[in-house]
């Protein structure tokens, strides 16, 4: 490789990531269509191949001069850059001579588009957390409040893409024999069959709302943290996109 000191440019980055991307991706589907298999069982295993691949696939491509020709800035960059000096050098010029800068149109538009990017998503982070706790503890209370009744499955079917063979389970609804979904269908253990009584519970405001009765919905310990992690996440980048 070059020197160990020289940094991927722009453009030689965007290329190994998309090389990372597709041997990781073209690992994992070559699993999923020969599944159960080591690669669809082991996605990091993907990840770990495509990233060792990345060293010999750069120093392939080094030995070429169209490699090299990458790290020269493109004229949009060279003119970008141009006009970021000069924006610094009006900013810096105006604070000496103690008048505001003028704001150009183009800035205050690319402000407004940021402002109303980057504040609903750290608005919405905010929202995880209690639409988190509040779903739980709305089945506690439906099923606390009952009446928990018994219903005939109707249907049990098993979603193609889950890796956890997650189903999908259809109830007759106790009052009319409408098929409907049961809220936590697939966290029954043990799995139900079709013909087989399980405890329900349907929510009085709203009767599609058919909530399975035996399913423990307390939220487990590893949720907050998880919330919390991801809430933080999603507020830096929601304030970063808009104020930074």
């Amino acid at each position: 490789m070059s020197d160990p000191d020289d940094d991927l440019h722009g453009r030689q980055l965007a290329l190994l990531l998309l090389f990372f991307c597709t041997v990781g991706g073209g690992l994992y589907f070559v699993g999923w269509l020969t599944r159960p298999s080591f690669f669809y069982d082991n996605p990091v295993a993907c990840a770990a191949i495509a990233g060792g691949a990345c060293y010999p696939a750069r120093w392939l491509v080094e030995r070429f001069d169209w490699w090299k020709r990458l790290e020269a800035p493109t004229r949009r960059t060279r003119e970008a850059r141009d006009r970021a000096m000069s924006r610094a050098l009006a900013t810096a010029r105006a604070a000496h001579a103690g008048r505001p800068r003028r704001i150009g149109w183009r800035e205050v538009l690319i402000r407004a588009v940021r402002l109303l990017v980057g504040m609903p998503i750290a608005l919405g982070s905010l929202a995880i957390l209690p639409l988190g706790i509040s779903g739980g503890r709305d089945n506690q209370h439906l099923i606390a409040n009952g009446p928990v009744q018994q219903a005939v499955v109707v249907s049990v079917s098993e979603d193609k893409w889950s890796r956890s063979r997650e189903v999908t389970v259809k109830v007759a609804r106790p009052a009319d024999g409408v098929a409907v979904e049961v809220d936590g269908g697939d966290q029954l253990d043990p799995e139900p069959n079709e013909g087989d009584l399980i405890d329900v519970v349907v929510d009085p405001d709203d009767p599609s709302n058919v909530v399975a009765a035996a399913v423990d919905w307390s939220m487990p310990w590893w949720a907050w943290p998880f919330g919390i992690v991801i809430t933080l996440i999603l507020l830096g980048i929601g304030l970063a996109i808009a104020f930074g």
